[in-house]
């Protein structure tokens, strides 16, 4: 997932999601890619298959055991990497609309049992343990999920198993929850200027153009950044370009000059040159990982 796809609204759209059937399973290696900082109406409910991840969000950072499982809210910004670099990190992740399991807006089913959990602003990320009832079972249920996927016609038995494994992260809520997230006043701020580097990374930006994005001066939009990402836009805007092109690089056939200016590097040399300093390893010698 190192691109992004946007919809007209800029809206992030989700691989193998459909307005028919709300609900797909991503099956993530973590090992070498970071997932880009992003956000969705989409909540997210999965489970760290092998190896230790980090989930971080605005206001917090979460780490993931093998075994463990995750839930994320509707449009909680996050970006996720693999908490030991060298090591395998594999993420199986269960995305679903709120609407595949309320059936329509205003019903019963959103009001009584999703509203509570969407709307409440200090759930952003909850990570369920291994070891207690709650949690085995849920995770037991997530695992069955995904075994079901195999079968082509599991649409019922999905969302049935779904509707179920919400009821159990209810009761998980109430025992195991113990947040106080405080929506950070940059959040808006930041979305934008990210919204416009995702949208235009492989053109030539400036940090003058990212920060008038979100209304910002050039040195309040560094300190947006330095105080949420702990980073500067450029770096942010490099280590973005420099992700899409590992999956452009893993995914595609194209050219080592396509994708350097693709992904907005000026040259091919520049780009490589980046790529080595970043991650050791030539494109080339990047690609050779592909099987």
């Amino acid at each position: 997932m190192g691109i992004l796809q946007l919809d007209e609204n800029q809206i992030e759209q989700i691989d193998g999601m459909s307005m028919d059937y709300p609900y797909c399973m991503h099956q993530r290696n973590l090992t070498d890619i970071v997932i880009p900082w992003h956000w969705h109406e989409e909540l997210e409910l999965g489970y760290l298959e092998t190896g230790t991840s980090i989930i971080t969000t605005v206001n917090a950072e979460y780490t993931i055991h093998q075994g463990d499982g995750f839930f994320i809210n509707t449009n909680v910004m996050d970006t996720k990497k693999n908490a030991v670099p060298g090591h395998t990190a594999l993420e199986i992740n269960h995305i679903f609309h709120p609407v595949f399991l309320s059936g329509h807006f205003r019903s019963r089913f959103e009001t009584k049992y999703l509203n509570p959990i969407l709307k409440n602003s200090q759930i952003e990320v909850h990570i369920i343990r291994r070891g207690t009832p709650l949690g085995n079972s849920i995770l037991a249920n997530l695992i069955n999920l995904k075994e079901l996927q195999q079968n082509p016609d599991a649409e019922f038995q999905t969302r049935n198993l779904l509707s179920e494994t919400w009821l159990l992260l209810q009761d998980e809520l109430r025992t195991n929850f113990h947040g106080n997230v405080c929506p950070s006043e940059n959040e808006n701020r930041l979305r934008n200027m990210l919204l416009f580097i995702h949208t235009h990374y492989s053109e030539k930006l400036t940090l003058a153009e990212i920060a008038s994005s979100a209304n910002l001066s050039a040195r309040e939009a560094q300190r947006c950044f330095q105080r949420v990402l702990h980073q500067s836009p450029s770096e942010y805007l490099i280590s973005y370009r420099l992700n899409t092109a590992k999956k452009m690089l893993l995914e595609t056939n194209n050219t080592i000059t396509e994708i350097a200016f693709r992904c907005g590097f000026s040259d091919a040399p520049y780009f490589s040159k980046t790529f080595r300093t970043a991650t050791g390893v030539t494109p080339m010698e990047y690609r050779k990982k592909r099987i």
